[in-house]
This record gives C-alpha cells, structure tokens and sequence, in this order.
C-alpha cells in the first residue's frame, strides 16, 4: 500500500509538472497569437488526430497490462516480452493507418456543414494536416510505449516524458525572433520525436523491443500461448475503445446542448471546468497509471484478500481526501473565479455564472478519483466490456440529466449533470467490480492440476467465449 501511494503521489507530481508547464506554453501562445485564424486552423488540425490517439492508443493499456502480467507470472519474462512484441508490431501497422485516417479526416474538417471558418482558416488547413501527419503516429508510439512502461514499473518515465511538447512549443516561441503558427507545429513535432526517443530509451534500458515481433519468429512451444494471449488482448481492447468513445460522446453532448441556451454558454462551462479538469487529470494519471499494474499482478497471483484489502483502504482513503477538499473548493468557487479570471472583458457577472458552473462541476470530482479505482480493477480482471455498458449509461444518463437541470439551473445545471453521471457511474462499477472480483475468486478455488491452466487464464478465456 505504501509502495503503490508514493508512486502514485511520484506521478501525480510528475504530472503537475507536465500541467504547469502546458500552462506557461499556452500563455506564450495566447500573448503571441491571440484568438487568431492561424492559431485556430493549428487547433483544428490537432482535433482529429488527438482523439483518435486517446481512443485508439489510450486505451491499449487497458488490454495489454493485465495480460501482460498475467503472461509474465504464469509463463516468465520472455513470454510476456513476446507477447508485448506481438502486440506493439500489430499496433504500429494501425497507427499508420490511423495517421493516414486522421490527415484526410482533419483535410475535410473545414469544409464539413456549418463550419464558420474565415479563408484564411480554410487556406492553411489542408497543409497543416499533411504536415502534422507525422505526429499521429509519433503519439501513438508515445501511448502505446508508455503503457508498456507503466506495466514494468517504469511510472515516471511515463509521466514526465510528456513535457517534452509544451516545452518544444515554448522554446519555439522564445527562440524564433517573428513566431508563426509553423513554429508551433515545429514545436510539437520537435517534442514529440523528443519523448518517443525518451520512452524508446526506457524501454530499451529495460530490456524491451521497440521493434515488435513477428509470429514468424517466436518459438515454436510458444506460439499457442502467445496466440491465446493474444485474443484475450484482442477482446479487451475492442470494449476499451467502444467505451472510450462513448465517454468522449458525453463531452461533445455537453459542449452542443450548452450551445443551445444564452451566449456565453459554451464558455462559461469552459471556464467553470479548469479547477475541476487539473484536479482530475493529475489524480487521475496519478490512480490510474499506478492501479493497473498492480491491480492485474495481485489478479494474476490470484491474492484475493490481498486485493478485497487494497480496495477497501483505497476506497476510504479516496472519500476521506476527496470529499473535504471537494467541499472546500465549493464553498471558495467564487473566489477562486475572482482570482483566475475576473479582469478586462471578464465582469463581475460572468464570474458569478462561472462560480455556480465551477461550484457544480467540483462535484463530481469524489465519484470521478473512485470511479477511476473500479475502472483499473475491472480492467485487472480482463472485462472491459462491463466498461462499455458503463459508459452507454453515461451517455443516456448524461442527456436525460441535461435536459431536466438545464431547464432549471441553465449551464450550471449541465455541470450538475455531469457530477450525477458521475456518482450513477461510480455505483455502477463498485457493483460490478465486486462482482467479477467475486467469479474470479469462486473460479480460482478450484484446485489447480499439475499441468492445467491458471486461474486467471481459465476465467479471461471465459471471459473471450462469452464476448465471442
């Protein structure tokens, strides 16, 4: 427990880090460019490329680490090595499909239906989205080696080799006597070929390929195992994006339906989401980078004990720090609002819609860090598809909510939505992490014969028969 709360404590810093130097990044840029068509057809270009990579590299993790694990305990060092080989060989094929996917699909952006972009916008978009071809499969490699090091223990390189982009942009900016949008885009592609050599390096120093393996080249006695993890890989991963998209669907949703009430709607839950969002995203890279590894090796050593304990000192020590931090943000959002952002255009009255927006918004931020806990333990346990009906709740919760507290507390009302979501959510996956985590346990009191599979193997094939 100690072990697992300084590396999380280690990464959430690390974080932090990461946060405040995108910080200072994006004040150079705002101070540098302002709300002009270049910086917007930069951002543009960035859309697509940037959630295909978290739905389809971003949730790699999610399938591999338990497997990874699991091959690693039950068969030794070199099988899991395969296996990790196996899978990032198939993963690079795809992500240069992906980056292919992403610039034609960011070429077509501007010209998609009520886009209102001015021809300067327009001009440039097609040619940054060839240039920034690149950095798709770049952040690819970047998520696929960083949960790889994440199973290996390697956190910090993880976490920290991020900075690498913000930091590329930034000394652009400082560096180049008269900044255009092309230094950003050098910027990024600079430190983005930075932290893939910086996880490359780790990985190597750890004694792992960056190159893949090939089915050709694996032992023969190896090859039904490695084909057996593979399809357990195969059926977690597929559930993992299906619920990644699902859960990017509910932001959009709330961005679109913010778009039908007052103007500065669609602003005011942008700004009501800053505090929330850095509290959530250092916590949440903090749990969830951590969590898995460990969760998926007490699996794959079937410590249920071990593991019910974890879960239950986790889950009070997360409403015990949470909860009094949430209440205190609450009661300060106004402040807060004041500080942050009340000066020039930013009146007195916007932060008062802000504040309750904010106020609303912290709310979730409990049911949010806990969710999190359950998420990497169904994930441990090889059943992301419980994840994805998850987050098809999410979604028809999501809308249904909106639609009632907006009628009656206007943009606060869908900041309120989305903290509902999140504690139905929250229940949600507390029922049925315990659940699988009790199949789990009543599977490995079976007595293991000499010869026969693990515990764990048994149940993740289980687990790919009913997905089949």
């Amino acid at each position: 427990m100690r072990g697992l709360l300084r590396a999380a404590f280690a990464v959430g810093g690390l974080t932090a880090a990461v946060k405040l130097v995108a910080l200072l990044k994006d004040g150079l840029v705002a101070a540098q460019f302002g709300n002009g068509a270049a910086l917007d057809a930069f951002l543009l270009a960035l859309v697509i490329p940037t959630f295909l990579i978290s739905v389809a590299a971003g949730t790699l993790p999610a399938a591999l680490t338990p497997a990874y694990i699991a091959q690693r305990e039950h068969r030794g060092t070199l099988s899991a090595m395969l296996l990790a080989g196996a899978v990032l060989r198939r993963s690079y094929r795809w992500l240069v499909v992906l980056s292919g996917v992403a610039a034609i699909a960011s070429l077509l952006l501007g010209w998609l239906p009520g886009a209102r972009l001015d021809a300067e916008t327009r001009a440039m978009l097609p040619l940054l989205a060839l240039v920034l071809a690149p950095f798709t499969l770049l952040q690819g490699l970047c998520a696929a080696w960083s949960g790889l090091l994440a199973a290996e223990g390697a956190y910090g390189a993880s976490a920290f080799a991020p900075i690498a982009q913000p930091l590329g942009i930034a000394v652009g900016i400082v560096l180049v006597p008269d900044p255009t949008v092309w230094t950003l885009v050098a910027g990024l592609l600079a430190g983005t070929l930075v932290q893939a050599g910086w996880l490359a390096w780790a990985l190597r120093s750890r004694g792992l390929s960056i190159r893949g393996v090939s089915m050709s080249h694996v032992p023969h006695d190896e090859r039904t195992a490695l084909s057996a993890a593979l399809d357990r890989v195969r059926v977690q991963y597929l559930p993992a994006v299906a619920g990644a998209i699902l859960m990017s669907a509910t932001t959009l949703v709330d961005q679109t339906m913010a778009a039908w009430l007052p103007v500065g709607s669609v602003s005011a839950l942008g700004y009501g989401t800053k505090v929330s969002s850095v509290l959530m995203t250092v916590g949440a890279m903090a749990l969830s980078t951590t969590l898995l590894p460990h969760l998926s090796a007490l699996v794959a050593r079937a410590e249920w004990t071990a593991l019910r304990e974890l879960e239950r000192r986790l889950r009070w020590l997360l409403l015990g720090t949470t909860i009094p931090v949430t209440i205190a943000l609450v009661l300060f959002s106004a402040p807060i609002v004041q500080l942050l952002f009340e000066r020039g255009a930013f009146s007195a009255a916007e932060t008062a819609t802000v504040s309750r927006v904010q106020a609303a918004y912290l709310l979730q931020v409990p049911g949010h860090l806990l969710g999190i806990l359950y998420v990497r333990l169904i994930s441990a346990l090889q059943a992301n598809r419980l994840l994805t009906i998850g987050s098809a709740i999410n979604l028809v919760v999501n809308i249904a909510l909106n639609v009632v507290f907006m009628r009656r507390y206007g943009v606060a009302g869908i900041a309120l939505s989305t903290a509902a979501v999140y504690a139905v959510s929250c229940a949600y996956l507390a029922v049925v992490a315990h659940r699988r985590l009790r199949a789990a346990e009543a599977e490995s009191r079976h007595a293991v014969q000499p010869g026969s599979k693990p515990p764990l193997t048994r149940v993740a094939e289980a687990s790919c028969a009913s997905a089949a």
